[in-house]
């Protein structure tokens, strides 16, 4: 079955077998093959217990936000908005307990944030891009944040006024560009409405000036409390802040995506975040790799045979810089495919740090392995997600 992807049209193509329908690549246009999601019976699906993927009696997230273990993560050296960033720890967490949130409306609450710092248009036209499926979740909220007071708004029914309103306005915004971002005010606000559920939410970010904090833990915490997911839109011109990795690791650590992107391309790529058709992640591995190599990830175990939303990072940061290639291998015992990107193809994703495409997956065991090349030995953090249009019935468990 051949589907379409953002390949760049002298990549090497997906490799297939009949037996082992991945996907076939063919160039296409920028914009996403969009349909009306279809939601389906739940099924239980299995987690390996030999991964660092969390499973039910592994790691997992306390019920209490304020109780955290802490565990300390390397943000390598980057230079941008004229500051060059230090080596910083950032602290995370990990714990044992999960009596958290059950989520029984599918879909349930969307969150659209934005930043004050961002152009109007910028911010309108990448709402517009995906506005129109916002009726298949059961509330929407917004919330302007970089702005001295936050104000979140709800909605049922037309959103559309409610964001026209509501642009950024530089008159609001901080004047210094040493003052972090209030992201994280603007989550913790998301989570203590007493208007909108927040069980199973769907939190989508555009970032334009970095947070400065280095702690995560209690964002993390208490995102994963609540069984959400955060999708974020980094900036590679950002406004101001000192931490550039930050959000992009509280999307790791959520099954999340953190794209990093020019300003220009955002209503672009909004297209291939998995927010519309397949927005429920099945398979979440976070993975750590420098200089050349391959490791083997854990299996995954499609419940169905479907078509499933593939997205990975392959730099955690722009520009990039020392990615070389990447592929991954998937195997079954009927036959075997991959797909890959290398260097050369990246000006084709407008020079940004992701690739999201759907492939078709059969109801079997896949075996996952990765083989990649950077320059140096500086440590990457690499998302690899696969989302699907059918919502679990146990939720799956988050990668660090």
């Amino acid at each position: 079955m051949a589907t379409t992807s953002r390949t760049s049209p002298d990549s090497t193509p997906i490799h297939t077998t009949p037996k082992i329908p991945i996907i076939t690549t063919t160039r296409t246009s920028r914009t996403a093959p969009h349909s009306t999601p279809t939601y389906y019976t739940t099924t239980r699906i299995p987690t390996s217990t030999t991964t660092r993927i969390l499973t039910p009696t592994s790691e997992k997230i306390t019920t209490n936000p304020e109780k955290t273990t802490v565990a300390s993560t390397t943000v390598a050296s980057s230079t941008s908005i004229k500051t060059t960033y230090t080596t910083t720890q950032l602290q995370t967490t990990t714990s044992t307990s999960d009596t958290s949130c059950n989520s029984t409306t599918f879909p349930s609450t969307f969150l659209f944030a934005y930043s004050n710092d961002l152009s109007s248009d910028t911010v309108l036209d990448t709402f517009n891009r995906f506005s129109s499926y916002l009726k298949y979740y059961s509330w929407f909220g917004s919330v302007r944040f970089d702005i001295e007071i936050i104000d979140i708004q709800f909605h049922k029914g037309d959103v559309n006024p409610t964001i026209a309103n509501n642009l950024p306005d530089p008159n609001q915004g901080f004047q210094n560009s040493k003052i972090g971002s209030n992201v994280f005010d603007a989550i913790e606000k998301f989570f203590s409405n007493t208007q909108a559920p927040v069980c199973g939410s769907i939190i989508f970010i555009l970032l334009k000036r970095y947070p400065n904090e280095a702690d995560l833990s209690r964002s993390v915490s208490l995102i994963r409390y609540h069984h959400s997911i955060v999708h974020v839109m980094i900036s590679a011109s950002p406004s101001g802040g000192s931490q550039p990795k930050a959000m992009y690791f509280v999307a790791s650590k959520t099954n999340g995506m953190g794209m990093v992107e020019y300003d220009e391309h955002f209503p672009d790529v909004i297209d291939w975040f998995p927010l519309f058709n397949a927005p429920y992640p099945i398979y979440a591995a976070t993975v750590q790799v420098s200089g050349s190599g391959a490791i083997t990830l854990p299996d995954f175990y499609p419940p169905t045979a479907n078509m499933y939303w593939v997205a990975i990072t392959y730099q955690d940061h722009v520009p990039i810089d020392t990615f070389q290639y990447l592929k991954f291998g998937l195997t079954n015992n009927q036959g075997n495919g991959s797909f890959s990107v290398k260097s050369r193809e990246i000006s084709y994703w407008d020079d940004g740090n992701y690739l999201g495409q759907p492939s078709w997956f059969m109801n079997a065991n896949y075996k996952i392995t990765l083989d990649y090349d950077y320059l140096g030995r500086d440590v990457q953090h690499l998302q690899f997600r696969i989302y699907t249009i059918i919502p679990n019935s146990n939720w799956l468990p988050y990668s660090d």
